[in-house]
């Protein structure tokens, strides 16, 4: 898992929007075994890898026990100068489960930010002091690294990938293709309407959404989303509310609101450049409804 799991959200990006990534698999051998007996054959070598600035390699867990015995050293020296080249030239590193005691030994992680799995937290704090390992997280990203938890904390950190490069909208996509949550990480704002109340399995529901946050600034008609649905408008009404706990004017005035925020951040416009934009009728009724929500009454 600590390997299909993040291959398969990249896969399944690519899928979204062809040529956003490219899966290659390498190794120190041509042929591994897997812990569970699967035979993985047919790998690259590791330094044939054509890799460039803003690439990422991804590491696997291993085996604590294994690692602990010394039985993985030869490997590992002879990843060690490529990992660390690799990581200065711009390629991100990204370690999953235990997969963080190859990058910590390899001397990539001093001074940086990480997790791993639990077993392996207080060992990589005796061994390696000048590691800022921590346990209460479920990825942790200290610029070109990244380090995640346990197994299924890979597809977590894949997904937060996604979402950064791509925007959250295709991470969310992958996400309900995969039928997993999207659970993103403390250090992270938790709150995004485009990713909350996205996590129930009513595909229509979802295209809606899509929809409403792809236009958010037009005036659409329930009529137009209940034909993009597939559903008649009554169904539509009655089904969003039970799938979202949002009425469709709701989650609209939520994705407005949201862009009006990202807008004023990143962007000098006016509060009336900014309310046309995001579809509202002036910039008053934009601060109104600001309002209300910093109350908690939308």
């Amino acid at each position: 898992m600590d390997l299909s799991g993040p291959v398969q959200v990249f896969y399944e990006a690519s899928s979204f929007e062809p040529g956003s990534y490219s899966i290659q698999y390498c190794g120190v051998n041509d042929a591994e075994s897997a812990e569970q007996g699967l035979l993985l054959g047919g790998l690259q070598p590791f330094d044939t890898i054509d890799l460039r600035e803003g690439d990422f390699i991804f590491v696997p867990g291993i085996d604590f026990k294994t690692f602990v015995a010394g039985k993985l050293a030869p490997s590992i020296s002879r990843v060690r100068e490529w990992l660390q080249t690799a990581q200065a030239r711009g390629v991100n590193i990204a370690s999953v489960c235990s997969g963080t005691l190859i990058l910590a030994e390899a001397g990539l992680l001093n001074e940086k930010r990480c997790t791993s799995h639990w077993k392996c937290i207080e060992y990589i704090r005796q061994r390696y002091p000048r590691v800022d390992i921590v346990s209460d997280c479920l990825y942790a990203n200290d610029k070109n690294i990244y380090t995640s938890a346990g197994m299924t904390s890979g597809i977590d950190m894949a997904l937060s990938i996604v979402e950064n490069q791509h925007g959250p909208i295709l991470a969310a996509k992958v996400a309900r293709e995969m039928v997993v949550y999207l659970r993103r990480d403390e250090s992270n704002n938790q709150e995004t309407i485009y990713l909350d109340y996205r996590t129930h399995f009513s595909p229509g529901i979802h295209k809606v959404q899509d929809y409403i946050i792809s236009h958010s600034a037009e005036n659409f008609s329930l009529d137009q989303l209940a034909s993009i649905a597939s559903m008649s408008t009554r169904t539509l009404t009655r089904l969003f509310k039970k799938s979202t706990g949002h009425t469709v004017n709701e989650f609209k005035t939520a994705v407005r609101l949201e862009l009006a925020r990202t807008l004023h951040e990143s962007t000098d416009y006016t509060a009336d450049k900014i309310a046309s934009l995001c579809g509202f009728e002036s910039a008053r009724q934009l601060r109104r409804l600001q309002t209300r929500r910093r109350m908690g009454q939308t």
